[in-house]
């Protein structure tokens, strides 16, 4: 059983979860301003995101490529209760990334697994470095 006393300190604490939580949710286009934290490693041949999505499932997440620009979008949803604390952001959120080589559009794979969003974006044959053979004369 949760007791509460009502004091001034609570209600200044209820008035900060608030702002809290519409900071959270962000401003006007419902696009919150929590953004997962992202690695992204590049190698010869790809590019490969890794985004931390604890609790999301793939129908959660939304991937968008075009051209060279990649979105990720999706929604912590919020879970109705009569919180004491609320810390966890909710709401949507979007990321895009620009990358500087063509992409392989057909072979791009991703996964979540573990609250971990992996997607692999392969570099187009034309991006990918190549060795010139040099004849001799």
């Amino acid at each position: 059983m949760l007791v509460r006393t009502n004091t001034l300190w609570n209600d200044l604490a209820e008035v900060q979860n608030e702002f809290d939580r519409l900071f959270r949710r962000g401003l006007g286009d419902g696009v919150s301003g929590h953004f997962p934290p992202v690695n992204i490693a590049e190698n010869d041949d790809a590019y490969v995101i890794q985004a931390r999505v604890p609790g999301l499932a793939k129908d959660d997440l939304t991937i968008e490529l075009e051209g060279r620009k990649l979105t990720i979008s999706g929604e912590h949803k919020r879970v109705e209760a009569e919180y004491a604390r609320e810390e966890r952001a909710t709401g949507r959120f979007e990321r895009s990334f620009t990358f500087r080589h063509a992409l392989a559009a057909d072979k791009i794979e991703a996964v979540v697994k573990d609250g971990i969003l992996t997607v692999t974006l392969p570099k187009a044959e034309e991006a990918k470095p190549r060795k010139i053979e040099i004849a001799a004369k």
